[in-house]
């Protein structure tokens, strides 16, 4: 289950140019985009997301194209959305030039990710 503490620690952590998706069994998705200019912008979408629309999804957003089913929400209506729930599918994607995609099975897997995955610089070169 999602607990609110979970949903901000995640807020928190994720990286800038980075969108989490989380996938429930009512096909609702819920999102967080920690964007260029470092605000957060949290929606919902209803609907399960085949990995094609995903995709679309996250480039849309990116472009300040979202979707018309896109619903903003605050961050209280996030927390209210995810609480006590349990996630289907969650999916951390990188956006901009390092563009990736990690999927886990639960928060406590994403939680361990981003704990191990310390904050980048956004441009770092390889």
């Amino acid at each position: 289950m999602i607990s609110a503490s979970d949903v901000l620690q995640a807020i928190s952590e994720i990286h800038q140019y980075s969108m989490l998706l989380i996938e429930f069994k009512d096909s609702t998705t819920v999102g967080i985009l920690h964007s260029e200019s470092d605000s957060m912008s949290y929606f919902k979408l209803q609907g399960g997301l085949k990995p094609s629309e995903r995709v679309a999804l996250v480039r849309g957003v990116e472009e300040g194209n979202p979707p018309s089913a896109l619903k903003s929400l605050t961050v209280e209506e996030l927390i209210r959305e995810v609480e006590g729930r349990k996630a289907k599918h969650i999916w951390l994607e990188a956006v901009g030039d390092e563009k990736r995609e990690h999927g886990f099975l639960s928060i406590s897997e994403l939680k361990l990710f981003l704990r191990n995955n310390p904050s980048r610089q956004s441009h770092q070169h390889h």
